[in-house]
């Protein structure tokens, strides 16, 4: 790793250009817990030409990997993509030293709500921003530094030199809080944190709208082992959606039984997709009033239709016997 020539780095704060080295992209390697899209289409494009043209502007961040010569990304994966496509062997990167899982996590999520917004976000990445932000969140000062020093890079305003973490207390948030955080209400952060106890695979189905966000909480209440296999279920019998009737009884399933049966979890997934039965259908025979009047004015009306069945049955039986 050397030193980066930051002179061109025209929009980063100098408190920061002092810690810039530059990076071999062999030796990044993605965040662990990495959920969030990467760009691609016509914006992936425009990075990559924008990279080709002035190079990577602002610096990525990662964190050092112990016993290794490798580099982990907290804040840059779009950036260090696009670096490689545009043919760059190295990038320009902040390096945090000794930095604990739960700090590392707060710089990924920062980084995507800050270039992203939450609202922009899949319902799968909403869920673990907000799981991640409930159960982990660091005090709110920390927090604001964390901020502060992001949007320093983003946006090339002056970073507090005490801007960076110092104190490890962690304190929980609670749905209100984290609510107020996103612009939500408390209901929906209550269901995105149910969705982020989903397996990858049915948060995927949530993200293209195959599960809806209720159904999914009724899903989540389910073990991954099981999740994973009603997964299968639905791929293995084409299976478009799952709709909450199916999904109330899959809850009911596997909270009734120590040892719920495979065979009954299929059975109800597949039964919801069978073609309904049709129905007969009816017709109707308008009867003129004058004859209504004549026969039926004092008839009660449950008894009209099996005295019009008889009359019909005599007659067609006395012309057979003509």
């Amino acid at each position: 790793m050397t030193r980066f020539d930051i002179s061109s780095m025209v929009e980063v704060p100098d408190s920061v250009k002092k810690g810039v080295r530059l990076i071999d992209i062999k030796s990044l390697v993605p965040y662990k817990q990495h959920c969030f899209t990467l760009y691609s289409g016509e914006r992936l494009d425009d990075m990559v030409r924008s990279i080709q043209n002035n190079g990577v502007i602002v610096p990525i961040i990662v964190r050092n990997i112990p016993n290794s010569d490798k580099f982990e990304i907290l804040s840059g994966h779009n950036r260090v993509y696009a670096a490689g496509m545009a043919g760059k062997k190295n990038v320009p990167a902040i390096v945090k030293e000794n930095l604990s899982d739960t700090e590392a996590e707060v710089y990924v999520i920062e980084t995507n709500l800050i270039q992203r917004g939450f609202k922009d976000l899949k319902i799968s990445e909403q869920a673990f921003a907000v799981g991640m932000r409930y159960k982990k969140l660091f005090d709110s000062r920390k927090l604001k530094d964390i901020d502060s020093e992001l949007l320093a890079l983003e946006n090339g305003k002056p970073v507090n030199e005490n801007c960076y973490p110092v104190d490890n207390k962690v304190k929980g948030r609670s749905v209100s809080y984290a609510a107020e955080e996103y612009g939500i209400s408390t209901a929906s952060v209550s269901r995105l944190l149910r969705i982020n106890e989903l397996t990858d695979d049915l948060k995927k189905m949530v993200d293209e709208g195959s599960i809806k966000i209720r159904t999914a909480v009724e899903l989540s209440f389910i073990p991954h082992e099981l999740q994973a296999y009603i997964y299968t279920v639905i791929q293995k019998h084409s299976i478009e959606t799952v709709d909450m009737k199916t999904a109330k009884q899959l809850r009911d399933i596997v909270s009734s039984y120590s040892n719920p049966s495979k065979k009954l979890i299929e059975e109800t997934l597949i039964g919801e997709q069978k073609e309904p039965t049709p129905k007969e259908k009816a017709y109707k025979v308008t009867v003129p009033t004058e004859t209504y009047t004549k026969y039926f004015e004092n008839v009660p009306k449950k008894e009209i239709s099996g005295i019009i069945e008889k009359a019909l049955k005599m007659y067609f039986e006395s012309r057979a016997q003509v």
